[in-house]
C-alpha cells in the first residue's frame, strides 16, 4: 500500500520539467486523480491531508499514466476524455482535442439563437472532430431542426457517434474529404437560416516551433495544421460550397481563426462578399473568432 501523497511528490518531481508552470502541473494532478480515484478535487484534497493510503493496483495505474505525461502525451488523450461545455467528452488521438476557444465560439452561436425561432434553422458543423460542438449546439438549442456533423473518416465519426449517444442527442453524421468532396455532399435541402460552424486547422506549419510539444507530437497532424503558403485553404472550400449549394437563402458563417492572420482574414471574407463581418477575441485577448452573412 503507498499513500497518496508520496505519488503528489513523485508527480510533481517527474514532470516539474515538462511543466514548469505550477498551476498547470495542479490542475494535471487533479484532472489524473479524481478521474482514477473515481472523486472529486474536494476529496483528493481530503486524502492528501489525511495521509490516506491508496491500494496497489491504484497506485500502478497511476504510475502508468504518469509515464505517458512525461513522453507529452496530453491529459486528455491519457485518460481518454475531455470536459467541454461543462460535459464530458471521449476522444483519442484520432481527433484534435477541444480548447476553450472553441467553446467560446459555441458561446457566440448559443447567444444568438437562444431567443429566436430556431426551428426553421439547420447547422453544418465542418471539421467536427468528436462532435463536441455539434452536441452542445443541440443541447442547447433543442429546437433546431437539424445538425450535421462532417470529418473525412468513419474512424473520426464512430468517436462523435458515441459522444452523441452519451449525451443523448441525435445529429447527422456525414463523411466528406472537405478539401476533395465537399462540394459533392448531397441530400441537403435550403432552409430559411444555415449556419455553417467550423474550427478547421488554420496553424502555419512555420508556428510550429512555438506550441508545446504534447500538442504536434500526439493530436493529429491534418486536423491542426496548413501550409504556410496557403493558410486559408480549408476555408476556401467552405466557401466554394456555400456560394454553390446556399444561393437564395441566408447563410451566416462562424469561424475559429488564426490570431496572427486576423486582418488578412477580414479582407479574405470581404473578398468572397461575405458582409456584416464581426470579428471577437478569445480570452487571451487573440482575434480568434469571427462572424459573417453570405
Amino acid at each position: 500500500m503507498m499513500y497518496l501523497y508520496e505519488f503528489y511528490h513523485l508527480f510533481y518531481d517527474t514532470l516539474k520539467k515538462v511543466y514548469p508552470e505550477i498551476q498547470e502541473l495542479n490542475h494535471l494532478f487533479f484532472i489524473l486523480t479524481t478521474h482514477v480515484l473515481k472523486c472529486d478535487k474536494i476529496k483528493i484534497i481530503l486524502k492528501l491531508s489525511i495521509k490516506e493510503k491508496i491500494d496497489d493496483f491504484i497506485y500502478k495505474k497511476l504510475i502508468r499514466k504518469l509515464w505517458e505525461l512525461k513522453k507529452n502525451r496530453p491529459i486528455q488523450y491519457v485518460i481518454g476524455k475531455t470536459n467541454f461545455f461543462g460535459m464530458d467528452f471521449l476522444v483519442n488521438e484520432k481527433v484534435f482535442i477541444p480548447r476553450p476557444e472553441t467553446e467560446e465560439l459555441v458561446s457566440w452561436i448559443i447567444n444568438d439563437y437562444k431567443i429566436k425561432n430556431s426551428e426553421n434553422i439547420q447547422i453544418f458543423d465542418i471539421g467536427t472532430g468528436c462532435g463536441c460542438i455539434s452536441i452542445t449546439l443541440k443541447k442547447k438549442l433543442p429546437k433546431i431542426r437539424s445538425i450535421h456533423a462532417i470529418d473525412l473518416s468513419h474512424e473520426i465519426l464512430s468517436i462523435a457517434r458515441i459522444n452523441s449517444k452519451l449525451h443523448n442527442v441525435k445529429i447527422f453524421l456525414r463523411k466528406v474529404d472537405i478539401l476533395h468532396n465537399l462540394i459533392f455532399l448531397q441530400k441537403i435541402k435550403k432552409y430559411p437560416v444555415n449556419i455553417i460552424v467550423s474550427n478547421p486547422p488554420y496553424v502555419r506549419v512555420s508556428e510550429k516551433k512555438f506550441m508545446h510539444p504534447n500538442i504536434f507530437q500526439y493530436e493529429p497532424f491534418q486536423a491542426l495544421f496548413v501550409p504556410d503558403e496557403d493558410p486559408f485553404i480549408f476555408y476556401k472550400k467552405i466557401i466554394y460550397w456555400i456560394k454553390k449549394r446556399f444561393t437564395g437563402v441566408v447563410v451566416y458563417v462562424y469561424f475559429e481563426i488564426n490570431q496572427f492572420i486576423h486582418l488578412d482574414f477580414i479582407h479574405f471574407m470581404k473578398k468572397y462578399r461575405f458582409t456584416d463581418i464581426e470579428i471577437r477575441k478569445d480570452f487571451q485577448g487573440g482575434f480568434r473568432m469571427i462572424r459573417a452573412k453570405y
